[in-house]
């Protein structure tokens, strides 16, 4: 063991571990309670000192048609895209996960790829395609839920591939050998197994979708989702403190989700680790022609 090592395994360096372990979620997620803070501020300012505890703000949010409209535009076009971007990644996980074929690699890296791009550059992108390719596409929520499903199906894929590949292989054979054909054998084997990394890929896409604004504000039409109604209303003091309390509404409910998500996965993995033949070596197929 080395110096640095050994440093690092004492109880001094665990508790310098500690320390900057707690400084970073101050760092990360400070902003994030005192806006959550701010919103019962009863006051026309997120500003210290607070002037008492009001619910007020969430109930002019609430009274706001603008807003409104808004969020129920960002959970319709979150909902279309979980469904679609889970259903998109079901299929093409499976055919990952399950098929050998020459550039298997590529197209994985390649669907993945919205994962290192950046937003603006994909907004670009997208406005580009629907304005000027072979098929003319106006900008509405439709052309966004579009945009949606392209940056969430990689988080969907990542998330059932693992899962899929875990599935003892001899468990479909086993259903084709006793005269299940593929629907039913994918129906009735492996999407129990595979439901809880389904349910996690739909919450994920779902907050994804919902706190998206970059390009969403390339795509969007004169229907806005929220995140493009919140940084336009930014600019007039009068909407602040109404729009902090529907965003500290957006920030729970996505921090749920993501929580719930990662809660429903490790339940699956400890589901699959129980099941019997999952941890047995798969027995090679050949390739059917």
């Amino acid at each position: 063991m080395s110096r640095h090592e050994s440093v690092m395994a004492s109880g001094r360096g665990h508790g310098l571990l500690r320390g900057w372990f707690v400084l970073f979620l101050l760092f990360l997620y400070l902003p994030t309670v005192l806006l959550i803070l701010f919103s019962f501020n009863d006051a026309d300012a997120p500003q210290f000192p607070l002037q008492g505890l009001t619910l007020r703000w969430y109930e002019a949010a609430w009274d706001t048609p603008a807003i409104r409209d808004a969020v129920q535009n960002s959970v319709l076009v979150g909902l279309g895209t979980s469904i679609l971007a889970t259903g998109l990644g079901v299929v093409a996980s499976y055919a990952l996960a399950r098929r050998r074929f020459r550039g298997r690699n590529a197209v994985f890296a390649i669907m993945v790829l919205p994962l290192v791009v950046p937003y603006v550059v994909l907004g670009i992108a997208l406005l580009t395609l629907f304005l000027r390719g072979p098929l003319e596409i106006s900008l509405s929520l439709w052309a966004v839920l579009a945009g949606h499903i392209v940056v969430s199906l990689p988080y969907t894929i990542l998330l059932l591939v693992p899962r899929i590949a875990a599935v003892d292989r001899r468990l479909e054979e086993a259903a084709q050998d006793l005269g299940a054909s593929g629907i039913y054998t994918f129906r009735r084997v492996m999407l129990p197994l595979i439901f809880p990394a389904i349910l996690s890929s739909f919450l994920i896409a779902f907050v994804i979708s919902i706190d998206e604004v970059v390009i969403a504000s390339f795509l969007v039409g004169d229907e806005v989702t929220y995140p493009i109604y919140l940084y336009s209303g930014l600019r007039f003091s009068d909407r602040v403190m109404r729009l902090i309390a529907v965003g500290s509404v957006m920030i729970v409910v996505s921090f749920a989700l993501v929580l719930l998500a990662e809660v429903i996965r490790r339940r699956g993995d400890r589901l699959a680790k129980t099941f019997p033949l999952v941890d047995a070596p798969a027995a090679p197929v050949e390739a059917k022609t």
